[in-house]
């Protein structure tokens, strides 16, 4: 069995240096074009040497295998049974351990994977996801990609961009998700699958962190937790017609927008902000109540938890860029959904026939246990008090009436309406 709780010494290819060498000698041995002082300030102000090198700590936490193949196979009751107590199916603890040879550390961060049992099983029963592909996309180098320039939040794509590697930087996040979410998602999720219900959270695969205290940590400039997804997303090109929206309610508290100053937002934060919707979806009556009744049973699950903020990412692409299933072809996530589907994850057709969407739950960390206190001692006064409120209900009852409005039935649509939609679309 592998070991998961240190693998410092482990072969990857990308292989990076040792916390206690730490940032410095890569920046020492940058192009000779720098004077010895620039190269000095490197790992400051470099945004590429920051994401490089932490893609580079990330994969190699995430390039082993979490069975030896030959147990690959073996069904998932008798690996719970035989690994089913300890790391390999419980999250870690949130706080961190002071070493001295990683502290001083900026960017090198020694990841390793939370209940990484637990997320095999999650990718193999509930997903469906092919364990040799998962593991592949982490032999090749990941793609950083522009964030919420706000957040400090980093982002990477995977070479095939099937996943998605997000950091989830604020205490209160990270200390909700391994204290409570990991094993509430992951209980509420094997439930559904197991009754054979749709869900709309997002896939998560893989939660990584680095439990040490680092200097890199403490200045903010350096996450030390990150959540692997699928990336629904995927085949998403705004030049061919497709759009995407980040929808929660506009008029509830939305911390990035109602503590910060407008002069102090960069307008990547302004921009990554929640969407309206300019345009509404079409469903069938039938699609509506399927999509309503998904997302009650899902936003009860988070109210229960009692997070706020979530979104739904909504994706829609012209249906001219799917195609029929090919044998043979394994993955493919431009395949035409059937008529008849109810998987609005994988995709469904809109009623008018001209878009496929697909859409999923996701940012459900901001537990209001957790978050309240720290609302309360940034907004101090200077907010109304209803702008601050946290209540997980009220949040799913808002989040409920903008879904429900932002979805137009086709049965109800007159011949102008359907022609107005057409060509407004």
């Amino acid at each position: 069995m592998p070991n998961h709780e240190n693998n410092d010494h482990h072969h990857h290819p990308h292989e990076v240096e040792g916390p206690q060498i730490y940032d410095w000698s890569h920046a020492l041995q940058q192009s000779s074009k720098h004077t010895l002082i620039g190269r000095m300030v490197i790992p400051f102000f470099s945004a590429r040497y920051k994401t490089a090198l932490t893609a580079a700590c990330l994969l190699r936490a995430l390039n082993e295998r979490v069975l030896p193949r030959e147990e690959e196979a073996i069904e998932t009751t008798q690996l719970l049974k035989k690994y089913g107590k300890g790391s390999l199916t419980k999250p870690p603890a949130a706080d961190h351990t002071f070493r001295l040879n990683s502290f001083f550390s900026l960017y090198h961060a020694n990841f390793h994977r939370a209940a990484p049992l637990l997320f095999y099983t999650l990718r193999k029963d509930c997903y469906g996801l092919d364990e040799e592909h998962y593991q592949k996309q982490f032999e090749k180098d990941l793609k950083p990609v522009d964030g919420l320039g706000f957040s400090g939040s980093l982002f990477y794509y995977t070479q095939d961009k099937s996943l998605i590697v997000k950091s989830v930087g604020r205490k209160f996040e990270y200390t909700f998700m391994y204290e409570k979410m990991i094993e509430g998602f992951t209980y509420y999720y094997s439930m559904m699958i197991s009754q054979k219900q749709q869900t709309l959270l997002c896939q998560i695969t893989d939660v990584v962190g680095c439990h040490d205290h680092r200097l890199g940590g403490w200045l903010g400039v350096s996450p030390s937790h990150y959540i692997v997804m699928t990336n629904v997303l995927e085949g998403l090109d705004k030049e061919k017609g497709c759009k995407k929206w980040d929808l929660k309610p506009q008029n509830f508290f939305e911390p990035t927008r109602d503590l910060v100053p407008d002069q102090v937002k960069t307008e990547n934060a302004k921009s990554g902000l929640a969407d309206e919707l300019d345009e509404e979806m079409v469903l069938t009556r039938k699609d509506k109540q399927t999509l309503m009744m998904q997302l009650e049973r899902d936003t009860e699950f988070l109210a229960d938890m009692k997070t706020i903020d979530y979104s739904l990412l909504l994706g829609r692409w012209p249906v001219d860029m799917f195609h029929a299933p090919r044998s043979g072809e394994g993955r493919d996530p431009m395949v035409l959904p059937e008529e008849d589907t109810k998987d609005f994850v994988r995709g469904v057709r809109s009623a008018d026939g001209k878009w496929v969407y697909k859409m999923v739950l996701l940012d459900f960390f901001w537990n209001v246990e957790q978050l309240k206190p720290k609302i309360m001692q940034t907004a101090g006064k200077l907010l109304p008090e209803q702008t601050v409120t946290t209540e997980p209900d009220r949040y799913r009852e808002e989040f409920l009436k903008m879904m429900d409005k932002y979805i137009l039935v086709w049965e109800d649509m007159d011949e102008d309406e359907r022609l107005q939609n057409s060509v407004s679309s």
